[in-house]
């Protein structure tokens, strides 16, 4: 994918979001950008993901 395609994509991933009533961190906007360029897997994004939530959860 060309970087505005990237750019579009994270654009439409936000816009999805705030129809749920969502919203998408920093953090997760960088994990989507890398796997759209091909520097980490899926499963990789995932674990990150994972991981900031779980995170998140203990400090409540």
């Amino acid at each position: 994918m060309t970087e505005k395609e990237i750019e579009q994509s994270i654009k439409n991933v936000k816009a999805t979001l705030a129809i749920e009533n969502l919203n998408i961190n920093k953090l997760n906007i960088k994990d989507g950008e890398k796997y759209l360029k091909g520097q980490i897997t899926s499963k990789e994004a995932i674990e990150h993901i994972t991981q900031y939530i779980r995170s998140k959860q203990l400090k409540q």
